[in-house]
């Protein structure tokens, strides 16, 4: 997390910035140090107080994955985890539209 937050500070202040994926994150750790060292805020969790629940794909249980943005404004976050997509990953995707 460190080096990612070191990473995104590495980029032009004021520019959109969009990180998406499997953090693996089961404790929900990862907010807050992102947020703190970088400004990156994660879009389930300002939009519904959480994370999504995305893992397994079957029965969401866990909150694994996330999208975090700064500079950016982001609606409708949802979790997708409908039948039609459940062949293509054990995680459930994650969509939202990101306003730049």
């Amino acid at each position: 997390l460190t080096m990612l937050a070191e990473w995104v500070n590495t980029l032009p202040a004021g520019e959109p910035v969009v990180v998406a994926g499997d953090f693996n994150d089961w404790r929900q750790q990862a907010n807050q140090p992102l947020k703190a060292q970088a400004g990156l805020e994660e879009i389930f969790t300002r939009a519904r107080g959480r994370p999504a629940r995305t893992f397994p794909v079957s029965f969401p249980l866990l909150r694994l994955d996330r999208i975090y943005v700064k500079n950016a404004h982001a609606s409708r976050p949802k979790a997708l985890a409908l039948k039609q997509w459940r062949h293509l990953s054990d995680h459930a995707p994650l969509s939202v539209e990101i306003h730049l």
